[in-house]
């Protein structure tokens, strides 16, 4: 398992050839309420869509090559959003209206060879995100710390030792240069408190923004993959659900 998820992250980053292939920007704001906006910019090039089709023939015809069986596909939303349309999207996030959320606004922005959506979300309870399989195995932890302030929590996507490539060496970076530049993925989470503690590398009194931008941080794919999202807030006077994942094996 651990060779193919290994295989699958290079494979990954391989496809990211197309210059600037995915940009991306999450905002998330909770409410002192237990309600939640969710905001998303993101784009992705023709180009992309067409070599993330092949990564996944690839690795199915590498699977039956060694004589394993394949390995699934990645989530149905995930997957559409490597070959994305509205209505696609629409149909995926509108199986989630019996949870409470509810498409805000959903639109496809104009843009020579690239696909570029904006949407966002209208979260009714927060505490109804768990019952969505896709936020059980994707999302985040929020409970309280026994000083009465809420930790926000999410794991690395990869946290098996060796199951992502190493560091860029000098020569590497040299060579994918022009392949990443423009990679730029922002997430930003406002809380209805103040921050005590966080990962993030940028704050406020009540926003958290983390950042990976290839041409500033050549190492940031690396770090995207590694990072713990973690995020500890005091919220006096605000009673907000509180809620475990359980632990999952990501690959």
């Amino acid at each position: 398992m651990q060779k193919k998820s290994g295989l699958f992250v290079v494979c990954l980053l391989a496809m990211l050839g197309a210059s600037g292939c995915i940009q991306m920007e999450h905002e998330l704001q909770l409410h002192g309420d237990g309600s939640a906006v969710y905001r998303l910019q993101y784009a992705i090039t023709e180009q992309a869509v067409a070599q993330f089709r092949a990564m996944l023939l690839l690795r199915r015809d590498l699977a039956l090559a060694a004589g394993d069986p394949p390995e699934p596909d990645p989530l149905p939303l995930i997957k559409t959003f490597l070959d994305p349309s509205v209505s696609a999207i629409r149909e995926h996030v509108l199986a989630w209206q019996p949870y409470g959320v509810t498409i805000r606004s959903l639109r496809e922005n104009t843009r020579s060879l690239w696909r570029d959506y904006a949407l966002v979300l209208d979260i009714a309870d927060i505490q109804q995100l768990p019952n969505i399989p896709f936020f059980a195995r994707h999302g985040f932890s929020l409970e309280r710390n026994q000083e009465g302030q809420y930790v926000l929590d999410r794991a690395p996507l990869v946290t098996q030792p060796g199951s992502i490539p190493p560091r860029f060496s000098p020569e590497e970076l040299e060579q994918i240069k022009p392949f990443l530049a423009g990679f730029d993925t922002e997430i930003n989470i406002q809380v209805p408190g103040r921050i005590v503690s966080t990962t993030a590398g940028r704050t406020s009194l009540q926003t958290a923004i983390w950042r990976f931008n290839f041409d500033r941080q050549p190492e940031s794919l690396h770090q995207l993959l590694q990072q713990p999202f973690h995020l500890v807030f005091q919220a006096p006077g605000i009673t907000l659900p509180e809620w475990r994942l359980p632990e999952t094996e990501r690959e």
